[in-house]
């Protein structure tokens, strides 16, 4: 009997995938364990494998489809068996023979990004964003060179190539990137859409945000220091990281989540870091990093971030996190309130290092740099104390430098 491919769950919020690309074709003999075909979640983009051995009599959703999880997107079973458009076994399969045949037969489709193999015939493979922005443009995707996983055409490609400042063909004044122009339609689908249930669901959890400020000026000369001609950059992120796993590590109450009716305090502290996409946010995941020095951790974010920007994370460096942190110091924000990322019960928002004139212990005014932290925690376990708490933890260490090099 033919066995159904389906769209993979690979995380509790995923809901759908986007087919990159299909590995085999229509008639072609498949193994267990081989390679089908490559999809991209809300995460990142991953491999699926063929889970028995046979030929893949039927591919039901194309490259570039969205398709939501556990719906079938392909046949696998031998020539003459029966497949269906739907979930149930219900057609017949054509013979193998002329299946073979009318595949080889078929006419290619004309070449397009070099490295990338689409099986809709001439359908140039493209991001969400970039396919978005050449439609509002009115430029051809088959013209851009592409940048991104098996020469998929990137938004950055589009700019690249000049489309930044185009025109449209009607004469409006061009949108700046990352916008819509006025009375363009885009689908909320993707990413987009993943992120969006993600914050409703976020936003239905009572969760204030608590502000304070940490005084960095001593952690910032032992950067500054650190960094001096080293061949790894520390940053700010690190050593917040460094210092919100320490501090979870006294305060494990704020490395929770609640399943159903109960509080579950995880053994092991995974600390999240959200990274900004073309089309989105993903949270790419330093697993254990508690047990991570700071140089360890400098290394994981950049390999991470890296990844995540290529979306090529695995399903492990992408889940599991228990707490995360999230700067938009680099934006020059210096507060803002961070939205849960559930199932966690807590994250770190990190704004821009200021400089203020302070008094010192003789009264003097001195210049001093400062750290804004905002952190928003799930009040229905977790009440304000608790959560203060934690957050004069990271703020001891992060104004203790010293203690974030031990």
């Amino acid at each position: 009997m033919a066995y159904p491919v389906i769209m993979p769950k690979t995380g509790m919020a995923m809901e759908e995938g986007t087919i990159l690309r299909w590995l085999k074709k229509e008639g072609e003999p498949v193994a267990k364990g081989e390679i089908l075909l490559e999809i991209e979640t809300d995460k990142t983009s991953m491999e699926v494998e063929a889970e028995a051995d046979g030929h893949l009599l039927r591919i039901l959703r194309q490259a570039g489809e969205v398709v939501p999880v556990t719906q079938t997107i392909a046949w696998i079973g031998q020539p003459g068996e029966p497949w269906s458009e739907g979930g149930g076994v219900t057609a017949a399969a054509a013979p193998a023979g002329p299946a073979a045949v009318a595949v080889e037969a078929a006419p290619k489709a004309a070449p397009t990004t070099p490295g990338f193999t689409t099986a809709v015939p001439g359908k140039v493979p493209a991001t969400p964003a970039a396919r978005r922005r050449a439609g509002e443009l009115g430029v051809p995707l088959a013209g851009v060179a592409g940048s991104g996983a098996f020469g998929a055409v990137r938004l950055r490609d589009l700019e690249a190539a000049g489309t930044r400042t185009a025109a449209p063909a009607t004469g409006a004044p061009p949108t700046a990137p990352g916008t819509t122009a006025a009375g363009a339609v885009r689908p909320l689908a993707g990413l987009r859409k993943a992120i969006a249930d993600k914050m409703v669901r976020s936003w239905q959890v009572p969760s204030p945000t608590l502000l304070t400020r940490a005084d960095v000026t001593e952690l910032a000369e032992t950067r500054r220091a650190l960094n001096a001609g080293g061949d790894l950059k520390i940053t700010f992120t690190d050593l917040v990281i460094k210092a919100a796993a320490a501090a979870l590590r006294e305060h494990p109450l704020l490395n929770s989540s609640i399943a159903g009716e109960q509080i579950v305090l995880h053994d092991a502290i995974n600390v999240g870091m959200a990274v900004a996409l073309e089309d989105g946010l993903v949270v790419p995941v330093l697993h254990q990093a508690d047990t991570l020095n700071l140089r360890q951790i400098a290394e994981r974010t950049r390999e991470l971030a890296a990844l995540a920007r290529e979306r090529r994370l695995t399903r492990e460096q992408s889940t599991g996190g228990t707490f995360t942190v999230s700067n938009l110091g680099m934006y020059g924000i210096t507060s803002f309130t961070p939205l849960i990322n559930v199932p966690e019960s807590a994250i770190l928002g990190v704004g821009a290092v200021a400089e203020v004139l302070r008094f010192d212990d003789h009264r003097q005014v001195v210049a001093r740099q400062v750290l804004e932290l905002s952190l928003t925690h799930d009040h229905r376990h977790i009440d304000g104390a608790p959560a203060a708490l934690f957050l004069q933890a990271v703020r001891r260490l992060l104004e203790n430098p010293l203690a974030l090099l031990m």
